[in-house]
């Protein structure tokens, strides 16, 4: 688990502290923005739903969600509440669900995109830098450490809603293609979210099982480090 691992990395207590803080704050923002986007962009559609509900905004309390909140503090993957949508106040319904379902996945990899661009930029400095001053010293290791999880977070969000399991943005997007009431959207929509556990609980079987080849999201992170020793 992440808090787990963390706790166990060798690292000074300080270093843990930062290190969590800045996860936190990486992932609360990834989550957000993702959010608003599918707020934002349904606005732009016609549906004025989610800024009625004053959900267009950034911040995080208008996004709470407990359960969330509490699986990424202990597995390191979480969730904000969902932004209300309703397709039928879309100018052109199809249309508008195809946007509004990429909306997310689309913020994230350019925040990811970003988060890449300023890591390569400031890595050398904070890399190379002699400081004996301990607040400068504190600083840079919460902005190292912010940017590559707001970079990990934020392609695993974009890589993860694209999964075709409700209510995942990959499930909305496939849904606008397939034919009203098919078995498998009526299946997806009573199950889904025992099949998105059972996933997430599947990857942790076989990262600890050894079989961490099998695990899509391995791969995934793998390619994401990859990109990271880059620019890093």
């Amino acid at each position: 688990m992440f808090i787990f691992n963390v706790i166990n990395s060798g690292a000074n207590i300080g270093e843990i502290i930062l290190c969590i803080l800045s996860f936190l704050v990486a992932a609360m923002l990834a989550i957000v923005i993702h959010e608003v986007a599918h707020g934002y962009v349904a606005l732009k559609c016609g549906d004025p739903t989610a800024k009625l509900q004053n959900r267009l905004t950034l911040n995080p309390v208008a996004h709470f969600d407990i359960v969330g909140l509490l699986m990424m503090i202990l597995v390191g993957f979480g969730w904000a509440k969902p932004v209300p949508i309703n397709p039928n106040n879309f100018r052109n319904r199809k249309k508008g669900m195809i946007l509004v379902s990429l909306a997310g996945v689309v913020s994230n990899l350019i925040m990811a995109a970003t988060g890449l661009l300023i890591l390569f930029l400031v890595a050398p400095i904070i890399k190379y830098s002699s400081t004996t001053s301990t607040i400068i010293y504190a600083l840079q290791i919460l902005i190292y450490f912010f940017l590559v999880f707001f970079i990990k977070i934020n392609f695993i969000l974009a890589f993860f809603n694209l999964l075709p399991i409700y209510p995942l943005d990959g499930f909305q997007l496939l849904n606008v293609f397939l034919k009203p009431y098919n078995k498998f959207s009526e299946f997806m929509r009573r199950y889904g979210s025992w099949v998105l556990i059972g996933v997430i609980v599947l990857s942790r079987i076989l990262n600890s099982s050894g079989l961490y080849k099998l695990d899509i999201f391995y791969w995934a992170n793998y390619i994401i480090n990859l990109l990271l020793d880059l620019v890093a």
